[in-house]
Parts: C-alpha cells; structure tokens; sequence
C-alpha cells in the first residue's frame, strides 16, 4: 500500500468517525429534547459506523431505559457496553432485564465524558427520588 492510499484511507476513517461523534451529539441533544424515539435512531445511525464505542452502547441504554422504558433492549446495550470497556463496566451495575439502573459505585477513579454523564444522571436520579 502506497503512501497516499494509506493516508487516504485514515482520512476516510475520521471522516466516518467524525461523522459518528455529531450522530452522538445530535442523538444527545434529542434526549434531552425528550424526543427519544430519534434519539434512538441517531444512535443506532452512530453504531453503524463505529460499533466498537461503548459511549454508544451506555447512552442508547440510558435512553431506552430512561427515555423509553424499553428496559430489555437497554440492558443488551448496557452489555454491549460493558464487554467493549472494562472501566465503563465497572462504573455501572445492570440489575437484570427488567431494570437497568445506573449506580453510583466510586466513580472518582474514572475519566472521560462518560463517567462524568453516568455520575450526573446518578445525582438527577438520587435528586429526583427525594423530591418525590
């Protein structure tokens, strides 16, 4: 493989990356908009392109689960996701099909945007069940 074919192809590879990260964030911008059935959609639109990012797989969880209450086909997301990452695995508990509910285990260990995302919906969580 020659030198432009190569970098060729990396560029056709972040082109489709990047492509995937703004499927994410308009996915996210529609679950917060409480339009989950497109949320869905956009993030499925994402793991067509890149079906190893576990980000995907937890925040299509949460959206089922959380959104939709389609809480079976948010724990084989929540599965998904937790076989792709190790750390991401640890920072959540899956309870079985029937409910997948994030839990704040001790998070402070973990980096990146998707620990960061899981401990603010654990603290909405725990807030929302007190005004209740």
């Amino acid at each position: 493989m020659t030198e432009n074919s190569t970098k060729k192809l990396l560029s056709k590879r972040d082109m489709l990356l990047n492509k995937a990260d703004a499927l994410a964030l308009e996915a996210d911008q529609l679950s917060y908009q409480g339009k989950y059935e497109e949320a869905v959609e956009r993030y499925d639109q994402a793991l067509a392109i890149y079906p190893s990012n576990p980000d995907l797989w937890a925040f299509k969880a949460i959206t089922l689960s959380g959104g939709l209450g389609r809480n079976e086909e948010a724990y084989e997301c929540w599965e998904k996701a937790k076989k792709l990452d190790h750390v991401l695995a640890d920072a959540i508990a899956v309870t079985g099909p029937e409910v997948a509910v994030v839990q704040e285990k001790d998070l402070t260990d973990f980096k990146g945007s998707t620990a960061e995302r899981i401990r603010n919906l654990v603290k909405q969580q725990n807030m929302d069940k007190k005004k209740r």
